[in-house]
């Protein structure tokens, strides 16, 4: 199995490895890393900004929904 860093390109290799099980069967849980310090930093920041971006926006989402919904009652109300 090939798995390739996203920046560098070297193969990355495995950290962890997690089995759990679900039910009748087991997963298999792998955390991967690139074997290059720097770059898997670099990866990790950009993942992580990332995260961040999708929670802000969730969040921003989420408030315009309510918003809708306090509308569309207060037009009920009328």
């Amino acid at each position: 199995m090939s798995n390739k860093c996203s920046l560098c390109g070297k193969d990355r290799v495995v950290v962890k490895t997690k089995k759990e099980k679900v039910g009748s069967s087991y997963v298999f849980y792998r955390e991967m890393s690139c074997p290059d310090s720097d770059c898997q930093k670099k990866v990790e920041k950009t993942l992580f900004n990332e995260a961040k971006k999708r929670s802000f926006i969730k969040g921003e989402q989420l408030k315009r929904e309510e918003e809708r919904k306090i509308r569309i009652a207060n037009s009920l109300k009328n």
